[in-house]
């Protein structure tokens, strides 16, 4: 019995529907990422085109660290698997940004892409994350101040890009 025990312990119990709100969530995320960086190399100068690209990639650092931590923490995924299944959520921020560059996408369409991804995200976040957030949060000082510290760090560059720019045009390029 006691080698049935061990064995048991060393199987994970997987979180499935955990995990597919992540990964289907990020994928969907990525893929609008996507979209939003290869709209703003249609209509805006390059300059701002890159600081959105730059604060993006940099803001998914924060993002895809704690899709990690979420998976193997609560989903249940080892280390090799959650790596692999987030880079391959990872990748659809090529395919947004290809699909935008090929395909003449109407600007309710667009809106109707990033509305959904919104939801998509709200809901991870409400039903699946935050519970466990504020349980771990109010717990101690040290984590409720790495919280903010790494919401800090995926959202201010975000906004940084914001500041000081001018709205994009159709037939953008034009160095404004």
């Amino acid at each position: 019995k006691s080698s049935e025990t061990s064995k048991d312990d060393m199987i994970r119990a997987i979180n499935y529907n955990l995990c597919a709100s992540i990964l289907l969530g990020d994928g969907f995320h990525n893929f609008v990422d996507g979209v939003f960086i290869g709209i703003s190399f249609l209509y805006c100068d390059r300059s701002l085109s890159t600081s959105i690209m730059l604060a993006t990639l940099y803001h998914e650092i924060a993002q895809e660290l704690a899709d990690y931590f979420l998976l193997t923490t609560y989903g249940g995924l080892s280390n090799v698997m959650a790596l692999f299944l987030n880079f391959a959520s990872g990748l659809f921020v090529i395919f947004g940004g290809l699909l935008i560059l090929a395909v003449d996408i109407s600007d309710e369409g667009v809106g109707s892409i990033l509305g959904v991804s919104a939801g998509v995200y709200f809901h991870i976040a409400a039903a699946e994350c935050f519970p466990r957030v504020m349980e771990e949060v109010n717990s101690c000082r040290e984590k409720r101040l790495l919280s903010i510290v790494a919401f800090v760090t995926g959202a201010v560059p975000i906004g940084l890009v914001l500041l000081g720019h001018g709205h994009c045009e159709v037939g953008g390029h034009d160095e404004h």
